[in-house]
């Protein structure tokens, strides 16, 4: 697939819509990535970054066996690149998407084409007279307001409509977590029992979920730390009175960045110490 701008024509993004561009870009290059989510990985399925696509793709597979009978419309929010909403489109659905990362709605409307309406904003600022059988959160709800999503996705349902999450989650634990981002799980609890939402099914697939994080570690270790080490000592003996500077103006960021990337402590152990990972099937009751 072509990129979806010319050189140097791609939109200047936010910090969290930068991350997710560029981790499309490089796992697209290094091993065929299609999708922005973390693997599920199963016994069958060696700990490979080959087999990250592989994994990705049951994770896929997962999320969309607990879409419920009688669907038909799907709001997909935080689409990615929509190879998602290609898969939901394929199986016979109605889908429009939310899409508030430039890069990534361009690249979802060269898979897509006119097949999905984007909707290329924020998810609470969606305006919109279709309703909806199911609103999929497939690791987006991590980046909203609960409340103000919570508002919008109860106005876009129909009477009886679903919202499907499948997400990251905090845990109490002692310290601090090594990883970041996710809802605190008991917060997140007591937000939707204040909307007009009934439990169908949970699923904890934090054990699944980890092994990906094995696999950053890895990767960290054996490529990325090399390459950062290389490229801070090419500096130092080319430019050493700048690199004094850098070392010395930047040294609470630059001791940051290397304590969260190169610890070691971002692992699947420590995952399942602080975070859970699981998927949840909500019924809208009705008005």
């Amino acid at each position: 697939m072509t990129v979806p701008f010319p050189p140097g024509r791609a939109p200047a993004l936010r910090s969290p819509e930068f991350g997710l561009a560029m981790g499309l870009v490089v796992g697209r290059y290094l091993v065929g990535m299609e999708d922005l989510h973390y693997g599920f990985w199963t016994d069958d399925l060696p700990l490979d970054p080959r087999n990250l696509p592989e994994a990705q793709a049951r994770y896929t597979e997962a999320l969309l066996g607990d879409i419920p009978a009688g669907v038909r419309s799907i709001l997909d929010v935080g689409m990615g690149a929509g190879n998602t909403a290609r898969k939901l489109v394929e199986r016979g659905y109605r889908v429009d998407g939310v899409s508030p990362n430039a890069y990534l709605t361009a690249v979802a409307r060269q898979a897509l084409g006119d097949r999905v309406t984007i909707f290329e904003s924020r998810f609470e600022d969606v305006e919109t007279d279709r309703r909806y059988d199911l609103i999929l959160f497939s690791e987006s709800f991590l980046f909203m307001q609960p409340d103000a999503a919570l508002a919008k996705a109860t106005a876009l349902l129909n009477d009886g409509g679903h919202i499907l999450i499948c997400d990251i989650f905090r845990l109490p634990a002692e310290g601090p977590s090594p990883i970041g981002g996710g809802k605190d799980l008991a917060v997140f609890r007591a937000t939707m029992a204040r909307f007009p939402f009934d439990l169908v099914r949970e699923t904890d697939i934090s054990a699944n979920i980890a092994p990906t994080f094995d696999l950053l570690d890895r990767a960290y270790r054996e490529a990325i730390r090399p390459a950062y080490d290389l490229v801070m000592a090419r500096f130092d003996a080319t430019r050493p009175w700048l690199m004094r500077f850098v070392r010395w103006r930047f040294r609470d960021k630059l001791a940051r960045l290397e304590e969260k990337h190169f610890s070691g402590r971002r692992n699947a152990a420590n995952f399942l110490t602080y975070k859970s990972y699981r998927r949840f099937l909500f019924r809208r009751r009705p008005a």
